[in-house]
């Protein structure tokens, strides 16, 4: 609910992410990457990939070893 108690409508959020970043200065990324970048940043504090997948919702291991959680190659 907004601050009028009235429905935050379903796009709000990734339709004003790219206004946020603008405002203050960062660089353009999709709302869905925070998705991805949550998951690298999971698995490199030593969470379990089985633990994000669960986390993030997948339904597949695979998808959340394959496609979300990408490598820090620094570690």
């Amino acid at each position: 609910m907004d601050k009028l108690g009235q429905r935050i409508k379903p796009g709000y959020i990734t339709q004003h992410f790219p206004i946020v970043l603008k405002e203050h200065g960062l660089r353009r990324i999709r709302y869905h990457d925070l998705r991805h970048s949550c998951a690298s940043l999971l698995l490199a504090n030593g969470v379990s990939l089985k633990e994000i997948q669960e986390w993030l919702g997948h339904s597949h291991y695979s998808t959340t070893a394959n496609i979300y959680a990408h490598l820090d190659f620094e570690l």
